[in-house]
């Protein structure tokens, strides 16, 4: 029982490091998107907030905010002057010197903040009334005779402007106060311990771009349920190829073991070599043209109006011609190894003195062969049939225009949906640590071997 903890262990440590390693290599991605979503939250809250308000309100709020204050309505006030100035709508500038306008620009400064702080002005118009009397007295004390209308208007255009530069301000110390929150700010190291809990607890990272299409309902961005939504579709293709290739992989392989050099052999190792160097998404698209297009044995992945995801009877329809491909194109390979394995075995000594005593070749089979072999095979079971749950080959599902996890990889990678792409990773390294867990207990139970040592 103390290995079993002592592995229990093992694969957690693993776990946290290799969940570190991914973590720390998208952590700027993965706090980008987060520092877009903050400000994506607080633009929209901010049109909410400020809609119908007016200019003086706006101003105010600038003020209130401890990391903005005076000082920053200061330079909001002057960039807005300057701006409206520099745009040339207003005729009030053109009529100035360039002393007088600095002169105007001080004035204009001063009365804005003052009646900003003046807590009796509400309404636009009482704002515009106010620093329109108190500027154009001010100029007329400088000797800068100016027209009241006109002085208005320029007044008008510099809070239009203002509230404008006050919104920027509110919107970006909201978004560095939201930032510094969650911890935004903080070195990648300490983000990436971050993104590593989210990760192994399940924390919900939600996506760019993706969104499921169907379960639990359209338009959902947790990364977890989109991959979630294509398991199903790539359960149905590699799952069950998997199941098929080993179903016919291991009797072909345990017979050509017991006849090496023979037809069926020397045919295994021959398909195992055609399997390993022809590609596979050529035959894939050869298949397609062959029993789609010219036969019409299969339906073609392609037919108008597209694949009805939801329909039972399409989406097996739809798999037939993946399945058999797949599986056809595995089944040399796999046997060709399982019967390697198998090969090694009967050529061991406790083999040959198990013959030399007489026993039936079935007895040899079964006690001796098939246990003696039983580690690797099982390895191989294993990961064919719980791996191919998440596999989702990328170039097969996109040949075949299947709905499964090899395409979103690839949807995410195009899109840089970052998100998507690190929980799929996660939850593969997962798996196949899980996997490699439960082979070491099997080991143990099914290798004397090693259960002693």
């Amino acid at each position: 029982m103390k290995w079993v903890l002592i592995k229990i262990l093992n694969l957690i440590i693993v776990l946290i490091i290799v969940t570190f390693i991914v973590a720390a290599i998208f952590t700027g991605p993965l706090a980008e998107r987060e520092k877009q979503n903050i400000a994506q939250t607080v633009r929209q809250q901010a049109r909410v907030l400020f809609q119908n308000q007016p200019p003086v309100a706006i101003a105010r709020s600038c003020v209130l905010r401890p990391n903005i204050g005076e000082q920053g309505l200061i330079e909001a006030i002057n960039t807005s002057i300057q701006s409206v100035i520099e745009s040339g709508n207003t005729t009030l500038p053109q009529q100035l010197s360039q002393d007088q306008i600095a002169v105007l620009e001080q004035v204009l400064q001063s009365v804005i903040v003052d009646a900003v702080n003046n807590k009796t002005i509400v309404t636009h118009d009482e704002f515009l009334n106010y620093t329109t009397a108190k500027a154009y007295a001010a100029l007329q004390e400088q000797g800068i005779n100016v027209s009241q209308t006109e002085l208005r208007t320029f007044i008008d255009d510099v809070s239009a402007k203002l509230s404008e530069e006050c919104k920027k301000k509110i919107i970006q110390d909201e978004i560095n106060i939201q930032i510094v929150r969650k911890g935004l700010d903080k070195p990648w190291y300490v983000l990436a311990v971050r993104y590593t809990k989210t990760l192994i607890t399940f924390q919900p990272l939600y996506s760019t771009v993706l969104t499921t299409q169907y379960w639990p309902y359209q338009g959902d961005r947790n990364a977890l349920h989109i991959i979630m939504e294509r398991i199903p579709y790539s359960v149905l293709l590699f799952t069950t190829s998997s199941i098929l290739t080993l179903a016919f992989a291991l009797p072909l392989a345990l017979y050509a073991a017991r006849r090496p050099g023979k037809t069926v052999d020397s045919t295994i190792t021959a398909w195992s070599v055609f399997s390993v160097s022809m590609p596979w998404w050529w035959l894939a698209m050869v298949f397609i043209y062959l029993f789609t297009v010219k036969y019409n044995i299969f339906p073609s992945p392609y037919k108008p109006g597209g694949i009805d995801w939801t329909s039972i009877t399409s989406i097996l329809s739809m798999a037939a011609l993946p399945v058999f491909t797949v599986t056809i194109l595995s089944i040399g390979d796999t046997a060709y190894r399982i019967r390697n394995i198998l090969l090694d075995v009967f050529n061991e000594d406790f083999v040959t003195v198990a013959r030399a005593k007489g026993l039936p070749e079935s007895m040899v089979l079964r006690k001796h062969v098939i246990r003696a072999a039983a580690p690797p095979l099982v390895t191989i079971v294993l990961f064919s049939i719980v791996l191919s749950v998440f596999s989702g080959a990328i170039i097969t599902e996109l040949i075949f225009n299947w709905f499964g996890l090899g395409r979103l990889y690839w949807d995410a990678i195009v899109a840089n949906d970052i998100p998507v792409i690190v929980e799929l990773t996660y939850i593969t390294t997962l798996l196949y640590l899980v996997i490699r867990f439960i082979l070491d207990i099997l080991y143990t139970v099914l290798d004397p071997r090693i259960r002693r040592a």
